[in-house]
C-alpha cells in the first residue's frame, strides 16, 4: 500500500504522471467541446450531437483494442506488424460498415440526413488506423510521446468541432470537423511513431488477441455512453437534449479519477500487490465521486447554468442523479480494470447481460428522462457490486502468461 500511494502522490513526477496529465487534458477538452455544443447548437441539434459523440466512442472501442494487443507486443519484443496490420484491416473495414449504416442511423436517431452519422464514421475509422501508432509508442513506454500525442488528438478533435460549429450551429458540420481532426491526428501519430518494420511479412495478423482484448472493453464502453443514444432514441428530441445536458455532469464525474486506474494498473496485475491496489483505487475514486455528487447537489442551479444555459433549466432537479452515475461509472471503471488485468472473462460475461437488461427496460418502459437515467443508475450499481464481491469472494486468478498486460490510454 505505501509503495501505491507514493506512487500516486508523485505521479506528477513520473512518465506514468505525463500519461495521466495527457489523459486529464483530453478529457477536459472533450467536456469543453461537450459545453460548446450545449451552448451552441441547443436542444435539438445538441441531442444529435451528443448520441453521435456516444456513437464515436462506442466504436472507439475498437481502437482500444487495436492498442493494447500492439502495445503488449511492443513491451514483448515480438514482431509489431501483425497488429498492425490487423489494425488497418479492422479501420477499413468498421468505415465501409458503418458508412453503409448511416441511413439506419439517420432514423434511429433522428437525424436530418445520413452525413452526420457518415461522418462518425471516418472519426470512427481515423481512430481505429491511429491506435496502432499509439499502441507502438506505449509499448515502448515513451509516455511523455504518448501523452502529446492523446493531447494534440484531442486537441484536434475539438478544434475541428469549434471550427465546425462555428461555420454552421449544426451536428452534421460538428461531426464532420471532428472527422477531419481525427484524420489529422492519426497522420501526426503515425509520423511520430515511426516504426523501422512497419509491414514486415512476418507473423501473420493478430485478429484473436485483438478482439479477446476488445470483449470486456466493449461491454463496459457501451454500457457507459449508451443512455444518451437510448434517450435520444425513446425520447423527444427536446427532453433527450435535455438528457444530454445531464450528461455532462456523468462525464465530469466519470472523467475526473480516470488517472487512478492508469496509474494502479500494474498493481492490479501484480496477485501480490492486487488488493492493497483494489482498496487503495476504491477508496479514493468512492471519496472522488461522493464529493462531486455533493457539490452538484448543493450547486445544481448554477452549475447547469454555467455548463448549459438557461434554456436547460428543467434538468436541474436531476444533477446529482447524473453525477451519481458517473461516480458509479467511475468505480465500475476501475473494478473492469483490475478484472481485465487477471482476464477475468466472468465480468465480461456479466457486463454484457446487464447491458442487455438495460437496454430491453429502456426501450421497453422508458418515456421520461427518469425513465432512461434511474435503470441506468441500477446497471452501474450492478456492476460496482458485482466487481466488489468479485474481488472479495471470488477465487484469486493471476494474470495468465509470462508478458506484462498493457493499460490501453484514453482517447
Amino acid at each position: 500500500m505505501p509503495q501505491l500511494v507514493r506512487r500516486l502522490l508523485g505521479a506528477g513526477r513520473s512518465s506514468a504522471g505525463l500519461l495521466a496529465l495527457g489523459t486529464s487534458v483530453g478529457n477536459l477538452l472533450g467536456y469543453a467541446l461537450t459545453v460548446a455544443g450545449a451552448r451552441r447548437l441547443g436542444p435539438h441539434e445538441f441531442g444529435a450531437f451528443s448520441a453521435l459523440l456516444a456513437l464515436i466512442i462506442v466504436g472507439n472501442v475498437a481502437a482500444l483494442a487495436v492498442q493494447a494487443t500492439t502495445a503488449r507486443a511492443a513491451a514483448t519484443g515480438r514482431p509489431v506488424a501483425p497488429a498492425v496490420r490487423s489494425g488497418l484491416i479492422l479501420a477499413i473495414t468498421i468505415g465501409i460498415a458503418l458508412t453503409a449504416l448511416s441511413p439506419a442511423a439517420e432514423s434511429v436517431l433522428q437525424l436530418p440526413s445520413p452525413t452526420p452519422a457518415i461522418a462518425a464514421a471516418v472519426a470512427i475509422a481515423a481512430l481505429t488506423a491511429t491506435a496502432p501508432s499509439l499502441g507502438i509508442v506505449q509499448g515502448r513506454e515513451r509516455f511523455g510521446l504518448l501523452a502529446a500525442l492523446v493531447t494534440i488528438q484531442a486537441a484536434l478533435r475539438v478544434g475541428g468541432g469549434l471550427a465546425g460549429m462555428a461555420l454552421e450551429p449544426t451536428a452534421t458540420s460538428a461531426l464532420i470537423g471532428i472527422a477531419a481532426g481525427f484524420a489529422a491526428a492519426g497522420v501526426v501519430a503515425w509520423l511520430a511513431a515511426r516504426p523501422a518494420s512497419l509491414f514486415s511479412r512476418r507473423g501473420g495478423f493478430a485478429v484473436r488477441a485483438t478482439l479477446s482484448s476488445g470483449a470486456m472493453l466493449l461491454g463496459f464502453v457501451v454500457l457507459t455512453n449508451i443512455d444518451v443514444i437510448l434517450a435520444r432514441h425513446v425520447l423527444s428530441p427536446e427532453v433527450s437534449g435535455l438528457y444530454a445536458a445531464g450528461s455532462i455532469f456523468t462525464k465530469i464525474a466519470f472523467w475526473l479519477p480516470q488517472f487512478v486506474p492508469l496509474l494502479a494498473f500494474p498493481a492490479l496485475a501484480d496477485p501480490l500487490r492486487r488488493r492493497s491496489a483494489v482498496t487503495l483505487g476504491v477508496t479514493a475514486v468512492a471519496v472522488s465521486g461522493a464529493a462531486l455528487t455533493a457539490l452538484c447537489w448543493a450547486f445544481a442551479d448554477p452549475a447547469v447554468d454555467l455548463v448549459a444555459g438557461p434554456s436547460y433549466d428543467d434538468v436541474v432537479a436531476w444533477v446529482p442523479g447524473f453525477a451519481g452515475l458517473g461516480a458509479l461509472y467511475a468505480l465500475a471503471h476501475l473494478l473492469v480494470y483490475a478484472h481485465l488485468a487477471r482476464r477475468d472473462r466472468w465480468t465480461t460475461g456479466v457486463l454484457w447481460v446487464v447491458l442487455a437488461a438495460y437496454v430491453l427496460t429502456v426501450e421497453l418502459w422508458a418515456t421520461t428522462l427518469a425513465g432512461v437515467l434511474v435503470p441506468g443508475l441500477v446497471a452501474a450499481a450492478l456492476i460496482v457490486l458485482w466487481g466488489l464481491a468479485r474481488e472479495r469472494l471470488g477465487t484469486p486468478s493471476p494474470v495468465e502468461g509470462t508478458e506484462s498486460a498493457v493499460a490501453p490510454a484514453t482517447t
